[in-house]
Order: structure tokens, then sequence, then C-alpha cells
């Protein structure tokens, strides 16, 4: 899936699934998600039945995904989050009809950006 992606992205994919299996109890498996985002490195979490966050391998733009609850973005502190970050999590919100938030990768310093919301995520259903 690696091949899907081109210059820095690259970079930002490595280190996306190195930051990400890192976490504890978090595994990797390569999910089908249709039409719009086709083939996906998912996260798999021991305490989630959906990913923990999914890794979109576009050519033009490597996309991070996760599904998100709306309880969860509430107790979330955004006020440290850069603006990209929070556009992002405001898709997982009405009035748009999906629960995912998503962002573009396309550095390793963005998805550092984006890390600290997996991270919650994670504390947020292991306790």
């Amino acid at each position: 899936m690696r091949k899907l992606v081109i210059n820095d992205a690259k970079k930002s994919f490595d280190k996306s699934i190195s930051k990400i299996v890192g976490l504890e109890n978090v595994t990797t498996d390569v999910k089908w998600y249709g039409e719009c985002w086709y083939w996906t490195v998912a996260f798999m979490s021991d305490f989630l039945e959906e990913p923990l966050a999914i890794l979109v391998p576009a050519e033009e733009n490597l996309q991070i995904a996760a599904p998100l609850t709306h309880d969860f973005i509430e107790q979330l502190s955004t006020r440290r989050l850069k603006r990209f970050v929070r556009d992002g999590l405001e898709l997982a919100l009405p009035p748009h009809r999906t629960n995912w938030a998503v962002w573009s990768i396309p550095t390793p310093a963005a998805f550092e950006d984006v890390l600290p919301v997996i991270k919650s995520k994670q504390k947020y259903y292991e306790a």
C-alpha cells in the first residue's frame, strides 16, 4: 500500500504506522472501505469494534480517518489543536451524516498534529 503514496507522504505513511502501532493493544489490518477510500490500513484496538483509525493511501492525498462519537469529541480538549485538526473533527458532527473525522497528512508534521486525537481516543476507550 505504501507504493500508492508519493513524495513526503511516504514518510508520513511510515511514521503513522509506526506511531499508531506503537500504542498499546493496537494491530493493523487491511480493510476495504468502498469506492470512497478503497483499500486502507486499519488500526484495530482491543478496546473497539470499529478501527481506532484508518490510513487511506491515496496517491495525491494521504489521509487518516477515525470514527468518533459525539461524546468523545465533546470531552476532547480542542483548544491546543491546530485549525486543520479541528476542521477534520467537525466532519464527524452534525449536520454531516457521518461519524468519521478525516485529515490530510501529506507530511510527518501534519500526522504529528493529528496523533493526539488518536491517542486520546485510545485512552478514552481503554478506561
